[in-house]
């Protein structure tokens, strides 16, 4: 008989969400399964002192393992994700594996759209692939609504300085802040 690993079952109150440390930069590659972000994160991390973005994740309080992250920006040169003043995009949402379907995710968006209220923003922005319907899911569930698409093109330089292109056809949801409360219960 084989031993399955199984699913670490965890409550609300296990699960800390803060901003990121500098030295929690290592931990977003979930070894290695993401070290081509490696550039990609340190500059967001240094756009997130100079006060544009945030960095956010989920840490599991009894082991200080990093479980979940977020990405929020303020402002962008294409204001319908974001425009610096009623809008802010939220991006970057990801949860291990081992710690999906228990509510994660929906706290990290829920702690996010906290921040863009807090910076009086009336929108929250999120961009998911069209090919990732489990997501896209989870935000209709949380009150976002298809407000258009993105072709989801750019680039940005590995962790080996190569430049890499992303072709990930995408739609663009929104969800009014106001009604982050009413939307905390769903899901």
């Amino acid at each position: 008989m084989t031993e399955e690993k199984a699913t670490p079952l965890l409550l609300r109150d296990e699960i800390l969400i803060r901003a990121i440390q500098e030295e929690d930069l290592p931990a977003l590659e979930w070894d290695g399964e993401y070290a081509h972000f490696r550039n990609l994160y340190r500059r967001t991390y240094e756009e997130m002192l100079l006060g544009s973005r945030l960095m956010m994740v989920a840490v599991r309080a009894t082991t200080g393992e990093i479980v979940g992250q977020v990405f929020l920006q303020y402002a962008s040169d294409d204001p319908r994700f974001a425009d610096g003043l009623t809008r802010g995009y939220i991006y970057a949402l990801r949860v291990k594996a081992a710690y999906q379907n228990q509510g994660i995710g929906r706290q990290l968006i829920q702690e996010a759209e906290g921040h863009l209220r807090q910076k009086g923003m009336r929108l929250a922005t999120i961009g998911v692939a069209k090919s990732n319907a489990g997501a896209q899911r989870l935000y209709e569930r949380l009150g976002y609504r298809v407000l258009g698409e993105d072709a989801g093109c750019w680039t940005y330089l590995d962790e080996k300085g190569n430049l890499r292109e992303v072709n990930e056809p995408s739609w663009l949801m929104g969800g009014p802040l106001d009604s982050g409360v009413s939307r905390g219960n769903a899901g």
